[in-house]
């Protein structure tokens, strides 16, 4: 190896021999006094730092002893008052409200009393864990979670606990537990004082001083109490401080990246550790001062000799240039001032950026890409070649001897309409896919994959080996098991089609109508089912789903008095009937299907069908062929149902107020906006229609009925809770509390706070 160095230095010229050896020669000296005066200035300081920590972190203990000594004392004060007790012992409630007011004010009276600002809430535990609190309304007691909290502690006798905030999520408070009766075992109730971080961190902020210290208070269990930085507030030490753990002398720590000098000492009263942290910079200023005052002379020193090794390495940087020149467009090689390593840099980092952005496009994409593959596929638009070519760029590896279509869709698409609106449809159509996908998933399924054509519906495509008898059973009890997973987790029926087995995945087109087709006899068997290819008449898949949608309209037409267009759709059914040759009993069922709708449709608008003397089973059941029963439709029944219809009109419409005030009632119980226009649309009428027919059938505007809601309930609020009138104006639909209190005093001549201590006054 000294050999290989006396060659090097032998192969070097004078003049780079000179120039190392002055740079050398020059540097040295003035690094050397520079970076030990430093370090001297710097042991100074932190030596200077560590005796002002040790009397901080002392006089911090002695306060912050206080400070947890009183919020003990305070919470034993409320648990082992007897009002207090007597209140968990006989519940909240109106029933009990003399004792309820007394807990309050000795409460107001405890907390008046005390050094240390905090709020009360008491859990009671025997009545449903109720929670009544000094300061929250009912959502933010109920995003506190304070008996999940509770529960995770897992509290042992009588013992009291100090909950740090932010130990658990939702939880931004500092909060101690202590059982009522205190000698309980947090069986009857529990009081839990609420100390905002605010609060404490005006105190710790009052006891750090100079040189950017912070301090820290860790509980007994590692947990940080006290911090400066409210985000690290419940977190454990060990997140706050990398290696180098509290207790001993003084040490150095990394924090969130940065150099700490931590100072720790640990209480004998509660065991907590109390922490006191520089930052290293601070400490260092000086020294880094004297060393940056060095370096400036070394530089200067470098300067010289750099231009000339400028120089001399510019004639071995010429390849280099060359091949940024030839690679690196020239805008680009421009920006990066002729330095060619550079630009060669920028180059390969912003191919890779490039091919990145267009990987992270690919995979956003992709999602379309499958499902428009899939609708090609339906379509019949797709070759069995270009099916292959698809299927690799969107990353599907399509396996199985044979291919079945599974359409799985909503009982019921109007209310799965009104029950999710159009930005929520995307993710239950996303998580109803991802469901049944799960659920037919299985080592005996080589390949499942779906998409969702349509609102409601989702198609799987399932390719499987083997027997295809035993494939079909297979799927059929996976059917009835995602059907029952959506009635459990979704709240809604689902119907589920399984087609015949496919020789092939460029087929699944007519798969797919064979499907639709089953589905569209769903009628006969009822919903929430699953109907089998094997199952269904061969008759009814010939039928299109026109047939439901007639049935559909021929009740609606019946229902509006439009008799013309009602028999006209009936021979249409019919017409279509006799070409699909069903069996006789499948087409009995769908004209009993046909006039259930009807009698239920009737008794809806509040028109009995049974007044009339028409027993509508037993006379389909007594007609012997379908041109007769189709007269029957047409020239009895028919005529009878718009008669009906057109006489019952009058108590029609007051069924529909009454359903419009149950609508506006629901609406305002919810906390909702009400306006004439979303009734309107909610029951299909027009503003004006509706507006004259409310004002006739009850007497008063839709907006004074909506008015009258909204006070009736806050005036309930006002009396029997203590919730803020601000919050009882949001809850009441209005916008400000300045536009409640004007509403509620027109109304009421009192201001809504007058109201409430005029009502206490009376009962109290």
């Amino acid at each position: 190896m000294r050999m290989k160095h006396s060659r090097s230095r032998a192969r070097m010229t004078f003049q780079r021999k000179l120039l190392v050896y002055s740079i050398v020669l020059s540097v040295f000296p003035v690094l050397t006094v520079g970076l030990l005066s430093s370090y001297f200035a710097s042991r100074s300081v932190q030596g200077e730092a560590d005796e002002s920590h040790r009397y901080m972190l002392s006089q911090m203990q002695t306060q912050l002893n206080q400070f947890t000594k009183s919020l003990h004392i305070n919470s034993i004060y409320i648990a082992t008052n007897l009002a207090v007790e007597k209140s968990v012992r006989d519940g909240p409630g109106i029933d009990n409200l003399n004792a309820s007011l007394e807990m309050n004010e000795t409460i107001r009276r405890i907390r008046s009393t005390s050094p240390v600002r905090y709020n009360v809430s008491i859990l009671y535990k025997r009545f449903n864990n109720y929670i009544y609190s000094n300061e929250y309304g009912p959502d933010t007691i109920a995003r506190l979670r304070l008996p999940a909290i509770l529960d995770k502690l897992k509290p042992v006798d009588n013992e009291a606990y100090v909950v740090p905030a932010n130990t658990f999520d939702d939880q931004p408070e500092l909060l101690l537990f202590r059982p009522v009766p205190i000698n309980s075992d947090y069986s009857d109730g529990v009081v839990v004082l609420h100390v905002s971080p605010d609060d404490i961190l005006q105190f710790v902020g009052s006891m750090e001083h100079g040189h950017g210290t912070r301090v820290l208070v860790a509980d007994e269990k590692n947990r940080i109490v006290i911090s400066s930085k409210r985000e690290e507030m419940g977190r454990p030490l060990d997140d706050a401080l990398q290696p180098g753990q509290a207790g001993g002398a003084a040490r150095t720590a990394v924090i969130g990246g940065e150099r700490y000098k931590v100072q720790a000492q640990k209480s004998s009263l509660n065991d907590w550790t109390y922490i006191a942290m520089t930052p290293m910079a601070e400490l260092t200023a000086q020294s880094e001062r004297i060393r940056l005052t060095t370096w400036i002379i070394a530089a200067a020193l470098l300067i010289v000799w750099a231009i000339i090794a400028a120089v001399g390495s510019r004639r071995m940087y010429v390849p280099i240039q060359r091949l940024a020149e030839r690679l690196v467009p020239r805008g680009r090689h421009e920006r990066s001032r002729g330095d060619g390593l550079l630009a060669l840099g920028d180059y390969v980092e912003h191919l890779a950026d490039a091919n990145r952005q267009l990987s992270s496009r690919l995979n956003e994409q992709f999602p379309y890409l499958k499902q428009g593959m899939f609708q090609q596929l339906l379509r019949e638009e797709m070759s069995e070649r270009e099916l292959t070519l698809a299927a690799g760029h969107a990353g599907l590896h399509f396996r199985g001897t044979h291919v079945f279509v599974i359409v799985a869709e909503a009982d019921d698409i109007q209310a799965f309409r009104q029950t999710y609106r159009e930005k929520d449809r995307a993710l239950i159509h996303y998580a109803l896919l991802k469901m049944m996908e799960e659920t037919f998933q299985g080592e005996s399924v080589p390949f499942c994959s779906g998409f969702t054509p349509k609102t409601g519906r989702v198609v799987l495509l399932v390719g499987m080996d083997g027997d295809a008898r035993e494939a079909r059973d297979a799927l059929t009890r996976r059917a009835d098991e995602a059907r029952e997973h959506v009635r459990t987790y979704f709240r809604f029926p689902v119907s589920v089609a399984i087609g015949r087995p496919l020789p092939g995945f460029a087929d699944i087109g007519k798969g797919y109508d064979e499907a639709s087709a089953l589905l569209a006899g769903r009628f006969v068997p009822g919903g929430d089912v699953t109907i089998g290819a094997e199952q269904a008449d061969e008759g009814l898949l010939r039928l299109s789903r026109q047939t439901v949608e007639r049935q559909k309209r021929i009740v609606h037409d019946l229902l509006h008095g439009n008799l013309p267009d009602a028999r006209k759709l009936l021979a249409d059914i019919v017409a279509e009937l006799a070409a699909a040759q069903v069996r006789p009993e499948t087409a009995m069922g769908l004209f009993a299907y046909l006039l259930g709708e009807l009698d239920y449709s009737l008794q809806q608008t509040g028109c009995d069908i049974q007044a009339a003397d028409v027993d509508l089973y037993a006379e389909l059941h007594r007609l012997r062929s379908l041109p007769e029963l189709a007269r029957w439709l047409s020239d009895e029944l028919f005529p009878t149902i718009k008669e009906l219809t057109e006489r019952d009109a009058v108590s029609k419409r007051t069924k529909t107020i009454r359903e419009v005030m149950g609508y506006a009632r629901e609406r305002v119980e919810r906390g909702d906006d009400m306006t004439l226009q979303e009734a309107a649309d909610r029951f299909r009428l027009s503003v004006s229609y509706l507006s004259k027919l409310f004002k006739d059938e009850a007497g008063l505007n839709f907006s004074e009925y909506v008015l009258e809601l909204r006070l009736t309930k806050a005036k309930m609020w006002l009396e029997h809770t203590d919730m803020p009138i601000k919050d009882i104006a949001e809850r009441t639909g209005y916008a400000s509390v300045q536009n409640f209190n004007r509403v509620f005093k027109q109304r009421y001549d009192v201001p809504p706070g007058e109201y409430r201590k005029e009502k206490r006054q009376a009962s109290g």
